[in-house]
């Protein structure tokens, strides 16, 4: 039995107006995240990847930056249509987010106990009765934070990476969202401490029944942490699918060409594959698909027709012209 998605979007599009022209940084984009599911979100920096998680959660820049059509149905209603009021209530308490750097989301003139309990605050609907002190406490524990007490009158300064960006990760629990969007969470993070974040995120998200949204650049994160996994390309997303699938047998040409860039163990001495050109100008995109100038297996109709997105009835999904999957026709 299919229950409804927990987060649906649909033909996404958030444009940015230069005085150059019209910049589609989001064009078409939609997805399904039900519940308790967690998706990649992956690509090379400028595809759109950080635009459409800002566009669902609607923290666009204030000029100059709109979504322009489709739709985003969270519990059953569209948010692009909701006010200002009614959004920042589902902002926080229902849709969470952490952000890339963590210095930059918090205050440093706040200690941290004050920050993660401002989440209280703004959403006395979260409460259980308890003091707020009390659930800061639990919340710090809850992301591994060691000696709570004493870390909760303390600055962001005096945090080591690591932890700032676990306090990060308790603002954004803190109001148990039922979606919670990590964007690179682990960039600023060195390879040891990003895998313990990366299992306590798992962990966290499997207790508390999220759905997850995990952007990266990093396919081996994506394998280790998601269940699904979408890659975008130009402000579309042109594969997605399980993620065991998509890595193993990859169906568009790009996704294979991110895979081939992986270093391989063993291959000391060997040169790096990189992929040919450079990403699209979505100013003067070119015609057809996106991909096709950087495409080795590009045809004629590449160049003319974008391609429509083909998917197969598991869920599987690519648009590209020489895929091989079979589409079902209803």
């Amino acid at each position: 039995m299919q229950y409804d998605p927990v987060l649906s979007v649909r033909n996404l599009e958030t444009h940015c107006f230069t005085p150059k022209g019209v910049l589609k940084a989001v064009d078409g984009v939609s997805f399904d995240l039900h519940s308790g599911q967690s998706m990649g979100l992956v690509g090379e920096s400028g595809s759109g990847k950080s635009m459409v998680c800002n566009s669902i959660i609607r923290l666009l820049p204030r000029h100059g930056v709109r979504t322009v059509g489709g739709q985003v149905i969270f519990s059953g209603r569209d948010i692009l249509g909701i006010s200002e009021s009614e959004m920042r209530r589902v902002r926080g308490r229902e849709i969470g987010m952490i952000l890339q750097d963590p210095l930059m989301s918090l205050n440093p003139v706040f200690t941290v106990g004050n920050q993660v309990g401002e989440m209280y605050r703004l959403h006395p609907q979260a409460e259980d009765g308890r003091p707020i002190h009390q659930r800061v406490l639990d919340v710090l524990r809850k992301v591994a934070i060691p000696s709570p007490e004493q870390r909760a009158r303390q600055y962001p300064f005096q945090f080591s990476g690591g932890m700032r960006q676990r306090t990060v990760a308790a603002i954004a629990l803190a109001g148990r969202p039922k979606v919670l969007i990590a964007d690179e969470p682990t960039t600023s993070l060195d390879v040891t401490i990003q895998d313990q974040f990366l299992c306590l995120l798992k962990e966290l998200q499997e207790q508390e029944g999220m759905c997850l949204i995990l952007v990266t650049h990093d396919l081996g994160i994506v394998a280790e942490t998601c269940d699904n996994v979408a890659v975008m390309y130009a402000g579309r997303i042109v594969e997605v699918g399980p993620v065991r699938e998509v890595l193993m047998r990859p169906a568009h040409p790009y996704t294979e060409a991110l895979l081939r860039a992986i270093p391989k163990p063993g291959g000391r001495g060997t040169r790096l594959y990189q992929i040919d050109g450079e990403p699209p100008n979505l100013l003067d995109p070119p015609p057809g698909c996106p991909f096709q100038p950087r495409c080795a297996r590009a045809m004629p109709i590449c160049a003319r027709t974008t391609p429509p997105m083909k998917a197969d009835e598991n869920g599987r999904a690519a648009a590209c012209w020489a895929s091989d999957i079979e589409e079902v026709r209803a």
